[in-house]
C-alpha cells in the first residue's frame, strides 16, 4: 500500500513539475494524490485504493479526471481492479448549474464497473441552494441499481449544511430511502476547513465490493481534515466508521485516507 501512495505520489509532483506556463497563466489547476484503507470485520477482509485526481477551473466550468486501481483482498481472494472517472461541473447563469459524473471500471468486486450521475442544481435564495438528480451504477455480477435524490445546501459565513434524501432501487431488491447530511466548515484563519459526513441507508452502495448482502439498514459517518501545509500544498486526513445491517450479524468497516494535493495556474500570476 505505502509503495503504491509513493507511485501516486511520485506522479503528483511530476504533473505540477510539467505544468506549461501558459496553461497556468489562464487556468487554476490542481493536483491530489491520495490513499485509503478500508478494514471490515467478520474475515470480510480489506479493500485498499489509490487515486490520482487531476482537477482544472476554467471560469465557469470545472473538470476533473480521476484514475484509480484498488484491492479487495480477505483470507480466501484477492481482487485488483483498474477504473477511471470524469466529472464536469457547470455553472449555466447566476441561478442554474449542473454536475455530471462518469465511472468505468473492470467487472471484479471491487468497485462499480459502471457509475453515472447527473445533477441540477437552483439557488434559490442568496445562501441556499436546491439540488434534484438521478444515477444508474453496475456492480459486480451485472446488478444494476438506479438512484433519485433531492436536497438542500444552506451557506454560512464559514461554511454550509447540506441534506440529501435518495430513493434507491436495486435491480431484484425492494427499493429503500437514504439520507446524507454534510457539514463543511472553515477555519476562523487560514484556508483549513473540516467536513463531516453522516448517513444512513446507503454505505452498501458506496461499498460495492460487499455484493448483495445488505439490505441498506446501515449507517455512516466520516470526518475529514483539509489542512494546508504551504500557500500551494495541502495534506488530507480521513477518518470513517461504517455499520452494514445484514441478516444474522452486522458488519463494520474503518477507514483511513491519507492525501495531497498541490494547486498552480490562476494564483501564480
Amino acid at each position: 500500500m505505502l509503495r503504491m501512495f509513493k507511485t501516486a505520489l511520485a506522479a503528483l509532483v511530476t504533473t505540477a513539475a510539467t505544468s506549461t506556463p501558459a496553461a497556468a497563466d489562464t487556468q487554476k489547476q490542481s493536483v491530489s494524490a491520495s490513499a485509503e484503507t478500508e478494514d471490515f470485520s467478520q474475515d470480510l477482509g480489506s479493500l485498499r485504493s489509490v487515486k490520482i485526481e487531476y482537477k482544472l477551473d476554467a471560469e465557469d466550468t470545472t473538470v476533473t479526471f480521476t484514475p484509480v486501481v484498488g484491492e479487495r483482498k480477505s483470507s480466501v481472494f484477492s481482487e485488483t481492479s483498474i477504473g477511471a472517472g470524469l466529472a464536469v461541473y457547470q455553472t449555466w447563469s447566476p441561478v442554474l448549474s449542473t454536475r455530471t459524473i462518469a465511472f468505468i471500471s473492470e467487472n471484479d468486486p471491487v468497485f462499480a464497473q459502471y457509475d453515472v450521475a447527473h445533477d441540477f442544481s437552483s439557488r434559490v435564495a442568496n445562501n441556499t441552494v436546491l439540488t434534484a438528480g438521478g444515477r444508474w451504477a453496475r456492480f459486480f455480477g451485472k446488478t444494476d441499481v438506479y438512484f433519485a435524490s433531492a436536497g438542500a445546501r444552506q451557506y454560512f459565513k464559514r461554511g454550509s449544511l447540506a441534506y440529501r434524501l435518495s430513493l434507491i432501487d436495486p435491480e431484484g431488491r425492494k427499493p429503500f430511502l437514504a439520507h446524507l447530511i454534510n457539514l463543511s466548515l472553515k477555519d476562523r484563519r487560514g484556508a483549513g476547513q473540516t467536513r463531516i459526513w453522516l448517513s444512513a441507508g446507503e454505505a452498501s452502495f458506496s461499498r460495492p465490493q460487499l455484493g448483495d448482502q445488505f439490505d441498506g439498514s446501515d449507517i455512516g459517518g466520516t470526518i475529514q481534515r483539509v489542512q494546508p501545509v504551504t500557500e500551494k500544498l495541502a495534506l488530507t486526513l480521513t477518518a470513517g466508521l461504517n455499520r452494514y445491517g445484514r441478516p444474522g450479524e452486522d458488519v463494520t468497516s474503518t477507514t483511513l485516507g491519507l492525501g495531497l494535493t498541490t494547486t498552480f495556474g490562476e494564483q501564480d500570476r
